[in-house]
């Protein structure tokens, strides 16, 4: 009896497992009523085959779970792979329309920065055009200036065509005209107001020039500046513009050339190096070339300094291109020109400042020689040795200036020399006759 209660009970619980299934089967696909028949034959069935259909049909309804579980979870993941995809190809797109916009920009920034060529032709168009109104303003001031000031302007051939005359004194105001320079218009004004006094004094002729060639010849390297010329011998004005009664003061202070020119013939008559007198004044010499040009430019600025030591220290000049004796007893290097020796109590003291301007050429004249040992000035060549040198150089110089004199002496001799050399051999020749006959005779 337990065993049949039993198998009732797998029964009724197996027959209600097949309900619950079949009923869950119903819910999610529709199941057909069984028909009379179906119904008829499961009634007829067997009791132990009631076991056997509920778990297949268990089974059946498992699997079709299963599988519509396994459709709804790949109808899932194809929704959310084309999500993925589509959010992937989105930041894409995005990052290409930014890089467009980018190309854009920087396109636009380059068209702004680099000009088109119509851009840049305007521009040098513009700038011709400020060159051009710069230069005729300069133009405009240059006339401006010539109609206001009534003193001549003048170039280098000008200037050399009035130094020619002797007989008159040239002032010569230079300007800068290749930069603007205010202050030459100033100095120019103040100049212009003297033109009419110093031109009344009958020898003296002003003019200007902006000839740089002019004034590198003339020692001038800043603008505006004033030279005197006093018989061809420059003086540098070192003065200030400022007042014009001062510049006329200086040039009538100025008239008288302070510099001895100094030679081979006349150094040691006029200077007394070796052995001065009591009490005699010192000499300040310059040793220059007169034909280089730039050092032929310190004339006129040791002119200056020859008036500012005018009674305190005899100033003088030799030409070492012309008086070349003493140029090598005292070793001047000709390669240092311009060279300043001072010579005080038979010692000479050299120059070795690099600044060779008006102020340190005066304090090294009268007291900054001291600051250095000096040297014993050599002696100088006896009479007999100045004139020996000086025939030689007569003879050198004569020959080298008459090439054809040279030349007919030269051919005078030979032919003096021919004619002696027959004579000679025609007196030999009659001796020998004589002799000769002397023996027939006999």
């Amino acid at each position: 009896m337990a065993i049949v209660r039993r198998k009732d009970k797998r029964r009724n619980s197996g027959g209600q497992l097949a309900s619950l299934v079949s009923a869950a089967s119903c819910e999610t696909v529709p199941c057909r009523k069984p028909s009379p028949i179906s119904r008829s034959a499961n009634f007829v069935r067997p009791k132990n085959a009631g076991g056997t259909a509920s778990s297949r049909l268990l089974f059946l309804s498992f699997a079709l779970s299963l599988f519509l579980t396994f459709l709804c979870l790949a109808d899932a993941r194809k929704n959310n792979h084309h999500y993925k995809v589509t959010a992937a190809e989105d930041p894409v797109v995005v990052h290409h329309e930014k890089t467009a916009a980018s190309h854009k920009q920087s396109a636009a920034k380059s068209a702004a920065s680099s000009p088109a060529p119509e851009a840049k032709g305007q521009r040098n168009a513009q700038r011709q055009q400020q060159h051009q109104q710069q230069h005729n303003k300069q133009q405009q001031q240059q006339q401006q200036i010539d109609s206001e000031f009534s003193i001549e302007d003048v170039d280098e051939e000008q200037i050399d065509e009035i130094l020619r005359d002797t007989a008159k004194n040239l002032v010569v105001f230079f300007y800068d005209g290749r930069a603007k320079c205010p202050q030459c218009g100033t100095a120019l004004s103040e100049v212009e107001e003297i033109d009419d006094d110093i031109e009344a004094t009958g020898y003296i002729e002003v003019v200007k020039t902006d000839d740089r060639r002019v004034a590198r010849e003339c020692g001038v390297s800043t603008f505006p500046a004033l030279v005197y010329f006093r018989r061809n011998k420059p003086i540098l004005y070192d003065g200030d513009f400022g007042d014009s009664t001062i510049v006329l003061r200086w040039l009538r202070a100025h008239d008288e050339v302070a510099t001895w020119d100094l030679t081979d013939d006349n150094f040691e008559w006029r200077t007394d190096s070796h052995s001065p007198d009591e009490g005699a004044l010192d000499w300040l010499v310059m040793f220059y070339d007169s034909e280089e040009l730039d050092c032929n430019a310190f004339v006129a600025m040791f002119e200056t300094v020859a008036h500012k030591l005018r009674g305190l220290v005899h100033t003088g000049k030799v030409d070492s291109s012309v008086s070349d004796d003493v140029t090598e007893r005292f070793r001047i290097d000709e390669s240092q020109c311009p060279t300043f020796l001072l010579f005080h109590r038979g010692k000479f003291f050299r120059y070795n400042e690099p600044a060779k301007d008006v102020r340190g050429l005066t304090a090294f004249a009268l007291h900054k020689y001291k600051e250095q040992r000096g040297h014993r000035v050599p002696e100088p060549p006896t009479a007999l040795e100045h004139f020996y040198e000086h025939v030689k150089e007569r003879m050198g110089d004569a020959i080298e200036d008459n090439q054809t004199l040279t030349a007919i002496c030269v051919g005078g001799a030979i032919v003096i020399i021919g004619i002696f050399l027959l004579i000679k051999a025609y007196r030999i020749r009659k001796d020998q006759q004589m002799v000769a006959n002397g023996k027939k005779g006999s």
